[in-house]
């Protein structure tokens, strides 16, 4: 049956229901489940280093110009997987690169265990980040593209969740293996693969997005997907609209052009500005966590650590629970606030006690990724089907922009600033973060996809 047959059916069906508000099924929470892999993934290979570092700085002679580029080249592979792999996942699709970025997580951690010298590793991280930067446009794609509305905001900040979940195992990962000895650090970053080969075999089965689909054109492929996976009583109109609203663009490259030219221009600022504001701080503070507890008198730095991330993962849950009912906005605008006062009182009223000093650093990391939810969040909704990949990615890019220059700039600041004057740095950028957010963050959590992405 053509997609046009199936619309005019749809008229006639009383109980018809669009994509958007389509029932949420088993198939929708497999989605999202499977979706988290990725981002699990993200946040393992991204913490188990933060871990390993001091270690890792004896055994292959690090100094500290080595110590900043192995910290920051995840962060900037993050950003050309970003820039590049989101254009080409419009062109493509999202269900090849759904698979092939997790492989390149499998290879990339199972070589680190191997490494002799400093620039091998460089390398390997540099390429596990080209395969973080894909992900985050695939995963929250067709996330964004395979659920009803009213699944979509905690199921985006799902993924950051999952992100979170990820990277306080790989604290608790990093602790227990720290008893196998100098080469401990060769184990935890090998540790990646495990997962990744996990996620990879969940993976198989997950169809392509009937929207990307439509926009493309191949409407009869989409329309199969949604009888299939969403049953007889869902409209297929709404592809039939996207199909012809949707191919108006470039493909591929083109669409980093073409994404300015219909309008998008503030999401992209907007999107990009509020994910640089609250990575460059947290990252920076998250890979030399340890180093900055024990300048600060903490004496367990790595048990201090994954309590902190521990808590942190409480954050971003109490962001899932909240972004659909106080909305995008309030949740970003109070996140920046949180993440503000918390930096300040470490700057400002630099305490003596090791317990107020890890409580200050756990708020920091609990208001910081409730609203990091919303790095999915915003993107996904504010950009349309042939240009979500795309806008996700330029944002992924230009965040990481942020995160890559404050980690490799870090211990340098440190030496001449301390850790009292860096944090300061932190305090200026969260400002702008939350300032940004006053003005620019728009309210999505009742509109459907398309009038979330319709600058028309």
């Amino acid at each position: 049956m053509s997609l046009s047959n199936a619309s005019n059916a749809s008229e006639t069906t009383a109980t018809a229901r669009h994509l958007d508000e389509a029932p949420v099924t088993p198939f929708h929470r497999r989605i999202v489940a499977v979706a988290m892999g990725g981002p699990f993934c993200d946040g393992y290979l991204l913490g188990i280093v933060a871990v390993a570092l001091s270690l890792i700085t004896p055994a292959l002679g690090l100094d500290t110009l080595w110590t900043g580029l192995i910290a920051a080249s995840v962060l900037v592979g993050v950003f050309i997987g970003g820039a590049v792999f989101g254009p080409v996942t419009d062109r493509v699709g999202r269900h090849l690169m759904y698979v092939l970025n997790l492989v390149a997580f499998v290879v990339g951690s199972a070589l680190q265990f191997f490494v002799t010298e400093a620039w091998q590793l460089l390398v390997l991280r540099l390429l596990i980040g080209i395969a973080i930067g894909a992900d985050y446009p695939i995963a929250s794609a067709l996330t964004t593209e395979l659920v009803p509305r009213r699944m979509r905001g905690p199921a985006l900040s799902g993924l950051v969740l999952a992100w979170w979940v990820g990277y306080g195992v790989s604290y608790w990962v990093g602790w227990a293996l720290l008893g196998l000895g100098d080469d401990s650090w060769r184990w935890m970053l090998a540790s990646g693969a495990v997962p990744a080969l996990i996620f990879l075999f969940m993976r198989a089965g997950v169809p392509e997005s009937p929207r990307w689909l439509a926009s493309r054109g191949r409407v009869d492929e989409a329309e199969a997907i949604v009888r299939k996976y969403y049953g007889p009583d869902v409209s297929t109109e709404e592809l039939l609209v996207e199909s012809r609203r949707e191919r108006r663009g470039g493909s591929g490259l083109g669409n980093l052009a073409v994404i300015f030219q219909r309008g998008y221009g503030i999401p992209v600022l907007f999107c990009s500005l509020f994910w640089i504001c609250q990575v460059a701080p947290a990252f920076a503070v998250r890979s030399f966590q340890p180093q900055m507890l024990a300048a600060f008198g903490v004496t367990s730095t790595f048990g201090a650590s994954a309590l902190i991330t521990t808590i942190a993962v409480a954050g971003i849950a109490l962001g899932l629970v909240v972004v659909n009912r106080v909305g995008r906005r309030k949740l970003l605008i109070s996140s920046f606030a949180g993440v503000l006062g918390s930096l300040a009182a470490l700057v400002v009223f630099p305490p003596h006690y090791a317990l107020v000093v890890v409580a200050l650093f756990a708020a920091f990391q609990f208001f910081e990724a409730a609203g990091s939810g919303l790095q999915f969040v915003y993107p996904s909704e504010l950009f349309p089907t042939d240009l979500r990949a795309t806008g996700v990615g330029i944002a992924t890019a230009m965040s990481r922009v942020g995160s890559a220059s404050s980690t490799f700039l870090l211990p340098v600041a440190a030496a001449d600033l301390g850790v009292r004057g860096t944090l300061g740095v932190g305090v200026a950028i969260t400002l702008l973060g939350l300032l940004v957010s006053v003005f620019l963050a728009p309210e999505t959590k009742d509109l459907k996809l398309a009038d979330a992405s319709n600058r028309t």
